[in-house]
């Protein structure tokens, strides 16, 4: 194993250096576990994993080899400060506070590192080839989903780390709705009205579906409604767009009530179970949740930063070892009540607001363009999203969402004023 992990960062390292357009792709392929074959979660020494950990360092480390790595363009640079604080507040937070040491808390930060990705994209973006990022991560959604589909078939046949042994768990569904949001650009404005790219879109959707995430699997069909039907070809809101969305959005869901028995009996099932107290979903989320907002109402304004679970702190804590969504401050599934644990109601507010500020460009005049437009749309669908799944601060939202911003920053390099018919790719 320590063999596999020296040539997986020397490799990082290497490509990150004098490869930046392949480094790319070799990190987002890192975080899918390179297609299901290879996880570099696995790579431990001592206890600590250093595969994913030490890739995002070598991504922070090989910004600095490059001769103008200072030379952030000023529309970025409130983001990335942001960033930065968000990292740095996270880690002596709980040091000055006297709950962790520096060496845990930096442990306890390792999802945050994620977000180096976007600080290196912006420092090599002269160097990367956004054409075969583009290629990528539509390729990527769909082989996710294909694996989803094939998984229900013939299970054997999916990668082993995406199978284990019951279900089908592909890494990450994220990856599917981007590449969705990205060919449903070819959907609306291509003149060709290619019948390759209704099918790829029909099977990004039902790979989606087969994830299993409800909400996003909500807000990405809204979105993706949103951003096909709401707009016309000049990305304008018009009163006919905005009825025929309505109208659509109705009959999809009529259509799916009348025509899959199982989901409307889900939704009776759940609305009764809410109305009546009994949803064990709902009560579930509060039952692993309570000692959370106990400690939330001690440092309700600015939160605890990152904790590490072997820390001293958590003795204090009710948690539960022998369940895994209590045995520790975070979690995948706390959403929001994962940021307000760690930043307070402040600096989760804080942090929503200029996230969103940059996340919504795409709507503005400036930036928008067909391409920036639906990577807004992504992105801003993040706000529901986050209310069960933590796509802030963990890998699954933080890599495909810097992708996004990324693509809304250079979008207009796909586009002359005038045209916005398709982007070559």
């Amino acid at each position: 194993m320590i063999i596999f992990a020296i040539v997986f960062l020397s490799l990082g390292a290497f490509l990150s250096i004098k490869k930046p357009k392949y480094f790319v792709v070799y990190y987002i392929l890192a975080s899918t576990k390179f297609l299901g074959f290879i996880d570099p979660s696995s790579f431990i020494i001592g206890g600590i994993e250093i595969g994913y950990f030490g890739l995002n360092l070598i991504t922070v480390i090989s910004i600095f080899f490059n001769s103008k790595w200072y030379d952030f363009p000023k529309h970025t640079q409130l983001f990335l400060y942001t960033i930065i604080a968000i990292l740095l507040y996270g880690i002596l937070k709980p040091v000055l506070d006297e709950n962790s040491t520096l060496i845990k808390a930096i442990i306890a930060s390792k999802e945050i590192w994620f977000y180096s990705i976007f600080f290196y994209l912006i420092v090599y973006r002269q160097a990367i080839d956004d054409i075969l990022l583009l290629k990528l991560l539509k390729a990527i959604g769909v082989f996710l989903s294909a694996i989803y589909i094939v998984g229900q078939i013939v299970p054997e046949f999916v990668p082993p780390l995406y199978y284990n042994g019951s279900f089908v768990r592909a890494f990450y569904p994220t990856y599917i709705s981007l590449a969705l949001f990205l060919y449903c650009i070819d959907l609306k404005f291509s003149l060709s009205r290619s019948l390759r790219d209704r099918i790829i879109a029909i099977v990004l959707i039902l790979g989606l579906v087969l994830a299993a995430h409800s909400s996003l699997i909500i807000m990405t069909v809204l979105g993706v409604i949103f951003y096909k039907y709401l707009f016309n070809k000049n990305l304008v809101l018009d009163k006919f767009s905005i009825i025929g969305a309505i109208a659509l959005s109705l009959f999809s869901i009529l259509f799916a009530f009348v025509f899959v028995d199982e989901l409307y009996n889900e939704l009776l099932s759940t609305v009764n179970g809410i109305v009546t107290g009994e949803d064990n979903s709902l009560s579930s989320r509060d039952v692993y949740n309570e000692f959370r907002w106990e400690a939330i109402n001690k440092k309700k304004e600015f939160g605890y930063g990152f904790i590490h679970q072997s820390s001293e702190f958590m003795k204090e804590i009710n948690t539960i070892n022998t369940n895994r969504f209590m045995e520790r401050f975070t979690v995948i599934d706390s959403g929001y009540v994962d940021m307000i644990i760690k930043y307070g109601y402040i600096g989760t507010i804080i942090i929503l607001v200029v996230f969103n500020k940059y996340f919504s460009k795409g709507f503005f005049n400036k930036y928008k363009n067909p391409l920036s437009l639906a990577m807004s749309i992504y992105l801003l669908q993040y706000i529901f999203i986050n209310y069960t799944w933590s796509v802030y601060t963990f890998a699954h939202g933080i890599i495909p969402g810097m992708l996004a911003l990324y693509l809304i920053l250079i979008s207009s390099n796909f586009y002359s004023k005038n045209d916005r018919e398709k982007i070559e790719y």
